[in-house]
């Protein structure tokens, strides 16, 4: 670490010497005591703007500070612009999809409509038919027992004479036309 007596200091500062020690004594300038002597660090002389160009490198550094400060704000606002885009595209990309989804379940929906159409139609045949068969098959039973009627009025015709035959025909016709 670089120090100054305040003599050496206030012939580098162009200053007195009186007026770096009041400037000591009311600690606006810090000062380092070795034996018995009071040193001027030579950091101290340039954060208090005493040194000759000492404001201009004050300056220079500040300038280098904030241009740095300015390029990170510039990398940020770039950064967050391609952030934006990419989230711009993402939401795009997003709604594409939504749309797809919609028209893909819209369209379902259509299918389903008509396929439970269809099947309603189906069930209405499938119960005429069913009426259909119920009628064909009460029609097979009538037939079934007119048959057995005649086969056993066949064989009563044979055990009977030709009297009792004329009797039963008539009997039958009288029940057929009752019916």
């Amino acid at each position: 670490m670089l120090t100054y007596t305040l003599r050496e200091a206030a012939d580098l500062c162009n200053t007195t010497v009186k007026a770096l020690r009041n400037r000591a004594d009311r600690g606006s300038l810090q000062t380092v005591l070795r034996d018995g002597e009071r040193l001027v660090p030579h950091a101290e002389l340039e954060r208090a703007g005493l040194l000759p160009d000492a404001e201009l490198k004050d300056l220079r550094r500040r300038v280098e500070l904030l241009t740095d400060e300015l390029a990170t704000y510039r990398q940020l606002v770039v950064s967050t612009e391609r952030q934006a885009e990419a989230e711009r595209e993402a939401r795009e990309q997003l709604e594409v999809a939504l749309f797809e989804r919609q028209a893909v379940a819209t369209q379902a929906e259509a299918t389903a409509a008509a396929a439970a159409a269809a099947a309603a139609q189906a069930e209405e045949k499938a119960a005429e038919a069913v009426g259909a068969a119920a009628q064909a098959e009460q029609k097979a039973a009538d037939l079934v027992a007119t048959g057995d009627e005649l086969r056993a009025l066949e064989a009563d015709l044979r055990a009977a004479g030709p009297i009792k035959a004329w009797k039963l025909a008539r009997t039958r016709r009288k029940a057929a036309d009752a019916a």
